[in-house]
């Protein structure tokens, strides 16, 4: 229900940007849905899987789905995963006070971007975050495309494959010796499978906006924390309740305070 609804409200807002167009004097916006209206066409368009020389227009359909793919794997997601990273440190004094430590060796006047880059224990703290809590577990589906074995496993061509997320990052074959179960920054400074880790996915076709993603939780993350400290809130629980919208998986609610550092 909550796809559909977003569904028609897109809809609706493309409209409204078209029709805005076709008026004399409207200002042209430069965005990412106004690139996509530019080569939109409600006409029937060749069929993408065909190998010829395709148009350059994409269909009204397709601008529809691609802003729902950008407001729910480029905003959700990343709102999510600090959602968690406040549950995190509001549970966890010793683990952020380590993070204001370093982050407070950086002159916060100085380049930004080239600071938040070098901060090792900020890169851990995220990457921890996103094995324990990965925004989008169920994202990554594959198609086989050759009947094949893997590890004693007959999988048929045109089954569909999801890797268990979850599973994977709680492994303690491939997290431990440490309790997988126990936050603990430190466990990414030691080199791990390249397939242990894959809130993003994996391979040449994932996550198109995983560094700019890390980017922008780091720099959100150093900024709140070098000015303000964050304390359990009042109706905080032990364990979140978790909210599954089948793509996003996300805490009902997490509570929290929010204090100015002295």
């Amino acid at each position: 229900m909550p796809r559909f609804w977003l569904m028609q409200r897109l809809k609706y807002l493309i409209d409204v940007r078209t029709s805005s167009i076709d008026k004399e004097g409207e200002k042209r916006r430069v965005d990412l849905l106004q690139l996509m209206l530019d080569v939109a066409t409600r006409d029937e368009i060749m069929d993408h899987t065909d190998f010829s020389v395709m148009s350059k227009f994409i269909h009204y359909d397709e601008v529809n789905h691609n802003m729902l793919t950008f407001m729910v794997a480029g905003y959700e997601t990343t709102a999510t995963t600090l959602a968690y990273s406040t549950y995190v440190l509001a549970k966890e004094p010793l683990v952020q006070k380590k993070l204001q430590d370093e982050i407070d060796n950086y002159d916060e006047n100085k380049n930004e971007y080239d600071q938040v880059h070098n901060m090792i224990y900020l890169d851990w703290f995220i990457r921890e975050v996103l094995r324990m809590f990965p925004g989008a577990p169920q994202a990554m589906t594959r198609e086989c495309n050759t009947t094949t074995v893997v590890c004693g496993h007959t999988i048929d061509e045109g089954s569909v494959i999801q890797p268990d997320v979850l599973s994977i990052h709680y492994d303690p074959d491939l997290w431990g010796p440490e309790d997988p179960n126990i936050f603990l920054p430190e466990r990414h400074s030691t080199p791990r499978h390249p397939a242990a880790f894959i809130p993003f996915g994996l391979g040449p076709r994932n996550c198109i906006g995983k560094r700019f993603a890390l980017m922008e939780i780091k720099m959100c993350l150093a900024r709140l924390l070098r000015q303000y400290s964050i304390h359990p809130g009042d109706q905080m629980e032990e364990k979140f309740e978790l909210k599954d919208t089948s793509f996003i998986l996300h805490p009902k609610g997490v509570y929290v305070k929010i204090v100015k550092r002295s």
